[in-house]
């Protein structure tokens, strides 16, 4: 009887322990930014991300400094059309549709002398610290911390 007695409460204690682990396991996918995306669903984002930081670093001027970092780039707002009409034709876009996005950035300017070395030009460094798209009818949430999360 003993043995019998010791096999269940072993049995009953595995089983909290794998309660335990399994209600771990779900906290840490919820720490990490939600659902999971696909990997194509995510490939698309990670393409929007990278060729934004492109065309960010190509981008003469979009009225923003380092005062007013961190801000939000919306294709909502017609002060960035020009950026994101730049960002759709971007070549690695093709065949991307890309609706209600918004990109998180901090700014960082960057002064350097001129060729004449008598005078300065600043200019301002974008890097893309979040963002909420929706890429081919799929909504997407980016964070540098916690990755890519569907919306």
């Amino acid at each position: 009887m003993r043995n019998e007695g010791s096999k269940l409460r072993n049995l009953a204690a595995l089983a909290v322990v794998a309660v335990v682990v399994a209600a771990m396991v779900g906290l840490a996918g919820c720490a990490q930014g939600g659902a999971e995306v696909p990997n194509e669903n995510k490939a698309n984002a990670k393409t929007v991300i990278k060729a934004a930081s492109n065309v960010f670093a190509s981008t003469e001027s979009l009225d923003l400094t380092d005062q007013d970092s961190p801000a939000t780039i919306d294709q909502n707002d017609p002060r960035f059309a020009d950026f994101f009409s730049e960002l759709q034709a971007y070549k690695t876009m093709s065949g991307l549709e890309l609706k209600d996005c918004s990109f998180t950035v901090t700014i960082q300017s960057v002064t350097a002398s001129t060729a004449r070395g008598d005078s300065t030009q600043t200019n301002y460094r974008y890097t893309i610290t979040g963002a909420d798209m929706d890429v081919n009818g799929v909504g997407i949430s980016y964070d540098t911390k916690a990755g890519f999360s569907s919306k």
